[in-house]
């Protein structure tokens, strides 16, 4: 293999080579991500040394063989695969080794039938929108193997490539509090989790947001709170969700005393501390969001009368729910400023997303306001006659009464 050289592409460091086709003699171009882009070439070319030396990267690479399994690629994928995020990472082998592999591990990986996988995909339980990413992370595998030479190059071997009208929209419905129903709920909670709850719920802060949130990221002064790391898995990593994410959301002088008053109580309140630190682990970690939702948030939202939860389901306004967690409220903040009539581009900014089009997603309309809507169409549709009658049989009622 000639030497190779490096590149560096959105903030990674690449090191690039090529190989020969032995069946056309074309030249194949090889990469890998070696590190960050901060990395000298010297000490890129120590790593790419080290990645030679224990097969990362394959220094003879002979014809690629077709009849592989599926178990054998994914193995492949799951060892090989650079990870920018462990949640990702944690998703992929979720996927691969619980779902994929039981159903293709024993096939040869190129010989499975994109109606096969299609079939199969549209009779898994589940919304419309896990199915998908469940079709994305099979066709990544099948890429990644082809670009590192595990399978040869072109769709032809690539099932997944051919499978089509797996939707990428989610069926799902997000539950959505008023102002006034989120109220009960707080009224119900006691430190800290009522300033967990006030923060996603004011500023929209995604819960793995706010978990890895420590005193030094809150400036009173400037009235800003800054993004520079996330607790997702039981595992902090730095930056946020999206680079839009990893920035700054305005503080409230009210948000700020209350987490000023919440930092007076708490027993970890050094700048290096997490805001919400998690006593059973004397402080290392954040709080589990899950275990809070659990034990805290929707017990209150049920003592409140917000939800009620009959065999094991919950039910809103009588209408099941299938999540109700932090997030119920990220989207309730958006329906309430839609609701009120503010501008979408503030609203895009205080969500931090990099676009309009999630608007659609996050706005949802409540029950009184549609009842409203419906009632000024009514008004106008209505013959007089009809609202006479009506008014005469709600009178007679109320006299029965």
């Amino acid at each position: 293999m000639a030497q190779g050289w490096f590149r560096r592409p959105k903030e990674r460091l690449v090191y690039v080579w090529q190989i020969e086709d032995p069946k056309t003699g074309r030249k194949l171009e090889r990469a890998k991500v070696v590190g960050d882009a901060t990395l000298s070439d010297e000490e890129g070319w120590q790593l790419v040394g080290a990645m030679k030396q224990d097969g990362r990267i394959k220094s003879e690479v002979g014809a690629p063989s077709e009849n592989p399994l599926f178990s054998e690629v994914a193995s492949y994928y799951l060892s090989h695969k650079e990870w920018k995020k462990r949640s990702t990472k944690t998703l992929h082998e979720h996927v691969v080794n619980d779902i994929l592999v039981p159903r293709w591990g024993d096939k040869v990986a190129v010989k499975i039938e994109p109606p096969k996988i299609k079939a199969w995909l549209k009779s898994l339980d589940g919304e419309n929108g896990t199915r998908y990413k469940i079709k994305t992370v099979m066709g990544t595998l099948y890429t990644f193997t082809q670009s590192e030479g595990l399978l040869p190059l072109g769709e032809q071997y690539n099932p997944v490539h051919y499978v089509k009208g797996i939707e990428s929209t989610s069926d799902y419905e997000a539950a959505v509090l008023t102002p006034e129903q989120t109220l009960k709920v707080l009224e119900q909670l006691q430190q800290p989790e009522y300033t967990m709850l006030v923060l996603v719920a004011a500023t929209g802060m995604r819960m793995s947001e706010m978990l890895g949130l420590r005193w030094s990221d809150i400036s009173g002064d400037r009235g800003e709170i800054r993004i520079r790391r996330t607790y997702v898995y039981g595992e902090l990593e730095t930056g946020a969700k999206t680079r839009l994410s990893k920035s700054v959301i305005a503080m409230h002088h009210v948000l700020g005393q209350l987490l000023k008053e919440w930092r007076a109580e708490s027993a970890y309140a050094l700048d290096d501390d997490f805001v919400f630190a998690s006593r059973k682990l004397m402080g290392r970690k954040p709080r589990r969001g899950s275990m809070v939702v659990a034990d805290h948030v929707k017990p209150a939202a049920v003592r409140a009368g917000v939800i009620d939860v009959k065999d094991g389901k919950t039910y809103l306004d009588g209408e099941l729910v299938k999540r109700f967690g932090f997030h119920t409220f990220r989207h309730s903040l958006t329906s309430w400023l839609m609701a009120n009539d503010e501008n979408p581009q503030i609203v895009r900014a205080m969500l931090r997303w990099t676009n309009l089009n999630m608007l659609s997603q996050y706005t949802h309309g409540f029950k009184a306001d549609k009842l409203e809507a419906q009632g000024a169409v009514l008004e106008k549709l209505v013959r007089e006659s009809n609202r006479e009658l009506e008014s005469v049989s709600k009178t007679a009622t109320a006299a029965t009464d």
